[in-house]
């Protein structure tokens, strides 16, 4: 009776495998964090824009609506005299002005007045009431003596300095000589005050 012989052999395959599994992973690992021969395209660009601002020269009327009437300056008042007076008289809105102006220091500020409601041949008067032969004509000048008179539609600078720039008050004088022999009662004018700058 022969013997039959059986051999068992085992195949580790363990062994070579593990090596290329490690070497895979490591592959792996390098692709997906961006390095080795697959490494994406990355490009960095930058711009740069402007940004600015200015601020020019102005003048603020506080109180100003939308259409522009910045509403009652202040009241010339020659004050009362007697019917026959032939005195002379003047007037100011300078300390009662109720409007107020600010502008930037050194900026050229002009005003310039109207003829008010009762011109006549180039000259504003007060009137009586309706009553147009009971007038008394007066001027308007910038300063306190009248020896600058400010024409009907003309035009006069205001001085605008570090000083007065945050309260500006626009320098209305005015000048009248009473004729004699009028009708008593108030007489009135209203003017109209118009600021460039």
């Amino acid at each position: 009776m022969s013997s039959a012989r059986r051999t068992v052999m085992t195949l580790h395959m363990a062994d070579t495998l593990e090596p290329a599994r490690r070497a895979f992973a490591a592959l792996l690992a390098v692709v997906a964090s961006g390095g080795g021969l697959f490494s994406p395209a990355h490009a960095e660009t930058t711009a740069q824009f402007d940004v600015a601002a200015t601020v020019t020269s102005g003048c603020l009327v506080d109180g100003l609506g939308a259409s522009g009437h910045a509403g009652t300056i202040g009241t010339l008042d020659f004050g009362s005299d007697s019917t026959f007076s032939t005195a002379t008289h003047s007037a100011s809105t300078t300390s009662n002005q109720t409007i107020r102006l600010r502008c930037t220091p050194g900026i050229a500020l002009a005003m310039s007045v109207d003829g008010g409601d009762h011109a006549v041949a180039g000259a504003r008067h007060l009137q009586l009431g309706a009553n147009s032969g009971a007038r008394i004509a007066y001027a308007v000048c910038r300063d306190a003596g009248c020896t600058l008179p400010i024409a009907i539609g003309g035009s006069a600078s205001v001085a605008v300095t570090p000083v007065n720039s945050d309260d500006v008050r626009l320098p209305l004088f005015a000048r009248l000589t009473l004729p004699g022999a009028l009708p008593p009662g108030t007489y009135s004018d209203t003017l109209t005050v118009t600021l460039t700058w």
